[in-house]
């Protein structure tokens, strides 16, 4: 059994035996048979029966009786059935009243219909099935969204059906150039998984490249969003998020109207926008709720904030190790009273304070809400107190590792915060060996490596270093006026 979770992924083997076999009662039995939550019945009418099958908890019971099983019972056609093909005639004729049924010819399609929240009516002689959507499993209310604040905006999140999901999309795009194509990925257990996009808007290559890298993603079962995301993103190691995730549909609207790629999933309530640069995660829907004045004065100072949280500790750092000479005499002269009696050196302490703040944001993402909060706040002031106080740490070094830490939390998405956050400690280390000068060699190195991450063929650092001074004043920088974009 060791050996088996040793390397679980590749001991895992499946092989399609379904599709080429013929729709069957008895073959239905034989694969989910096992299962107690399988409903299973005959319905008999004329001189005819079918099996019935459905998942328990997964169908709404009394729109099946309503709407399918009383017309079986109740209308004259069917109790005058003689055989199943006459009954086959009637259900595809639409005598059955039912917004949704669909034929399946392959026992393939019929127990993925069964899977797939379903009420299926099987014919043994004919060797078909019908598929009637009768989906009605519990689950959650449209709610705010729990990781993305709401200011001014629409506040319905994204739910775990997928179905609620895109319906919330529609409501929000109503056009019928709006497509939405459903694709099932997972070899041994499927999941659905939507892609959304406008066709008279998004680019028909790059609707083609996400439809393909889906297709084609080699996946036993889809347990994690992180799987999925790393099919779609642009290297399966790349430390810049090339794909945006969120939680509010009205930002993946208007993604969607922007010429983008949408993917949502079943069961999870965040959906995918591809692809994503660096002027899409400095941008936050409440921009366009504000004057452009107040929007592009707060989008200057999201940029400050993001130079601040990648350069200040190594530059503090290349300053006070390697030219002092360059501050005023006054500035020079405190930082060095404030380094006089430590233990450790300039690097080391900044590199203690910033691990120190990375261990209480873990600390406050794990425990709950309320808990996590307090003790992110109570535990950074008594660290930060008490490093000063012991001498630990110098108060200039606790004061700009707060301000980085700060600053990062700017930021409209955590997720380019958090790859920035591994940046800086590399920059600190380029700070320590080599001064300013390895420090602007680091950076520019940073500023390759930025503009070499594409995802399906968009730069990270779009529109800097492919753009003109216009587009970068269009809205990417600065907010202006829609009537003028």
């Amino acid at each position: 059994m060791d050996a088996y979770w040793k390397d679980a992924e590749q001991s895992i083997r499946y092989t399609d035996t379904i599709e080429s076999e013929a729709v069957s009662a008895v073959r239905i039995r034989d694969y989910l048979g096992e299962s107690d939550d399988l409903v299973s019945s005959t319905l008999a009418f004329g001189a005819v029966s079918a099996a019935c099958f459905c998942i328990d908890g997964l169908v709404k019971e009394s729109v099946v009786d309503e709407n399918i099983l009383s017309a079986f019972n109740e209308m004259d056609v069917f109790k005058a059935c003689k055989s199943e093909k006459q009954a086959v005639k009637l259900i595809e004729s639409g005598y059955v009243n039912h917004a949704s049924v669909k034929k399946a010819a392959s026992l393939q399609a019929a127990i993925e219909g069964i899977l797939s929240a379903n009420f299926v009516m099987v014919f043994d002689k004919c060797h078909c099935a019908f598929i009637f959507d009768v989906k009605g499993f519990q689950s959650r209310s449209l709610e705010e969204p729990e990781s993305e604040s709401v200011i001014k905006g629409s506040k319905d999140g994204f739910s775990e059906p997928i179905r609620i999901n895109t319906a919330i999309v529609r409501r929000h795009i109503r056009s019928h150039d709006l497509v939405i194509k459903q694709i099932e990925i997972g070899t041994v257990a499927k999941t659905t998984v939507a892609l959304i996009f406008m066709k008279n808007i998004a680019d028909s290559a790059l609707v083609q490249a996400v439809e393909q890298r889906l297709q084609g993603a080699q996946i036993s079962s889809l347990t994690s969003l992180g799987q999925l995301e790393k099919h779609i993103s642009a290297r399966q190691f790349a430390l810049l998020p090339t794909v945006m995730h969120t939680e509010r549909a009205d930002k993946l609207s208007a993604n969607i109207l922007n010429g983008k790629i949408a993917v949502l999933t079943d069961g999870y309530p965040v959906g995918f926008i591809v692809p994503a640069n660096l002027a899409m995660f400095m941008q936050a829907p409440e921009d366009y709720s504000a004057a452009p004045l107040y929007a592009s004065f707060v989008r200057l100072i999201r940029y400050a904030c993001l130079a601040v949280n990648l350069f200040l500790p190594a530059l503090y750092i290349a300053v006070a190790n390697f030219s002092c000479e360059i501050l005023p005499a006054k500035l020079a002269q405190s930082i060095m009273q404030a380094k006089f009696g430590m233990p450790f050196s300039t690097f080391t302490e900044v590199v203690l304070m910033l691990i120190a703040f990375e261990i209480l944001i873990e600390s406050g993402l794990r425990l709950p809400n309320g808990v996590g909060q307090a003790v992110s706040i109570v535990s950074g002031l008594i660290v930060g107190d008490a490093a000063v106080s012991a001498k630990l740490a110098s108060p200039a070094v606790v004061m700009l590792t707060a301000i980085a830490g700060i600053t990062s939390f700017v930021l409209p998405y955590q997720s380019l915060a958090n790859s920035l956050r591994v940046i800086r400690f590399a920059l600190v280390l380029a700070a320590a060996a080599g001064g300013i000068f390895a420090l602007a060699l680091g950076v520019t190195l940073m500023i390759f490596y930025f503009n070499g991450v594409e995802n399906f063929a968009l730069p990270f650092l779009t529109p800097f270093s492919t753009g003109s001074a216009r587009s970068l004043l269009r809205d990417t920088i600065i907010r202006r006026q829609r009537g003028a974009d």
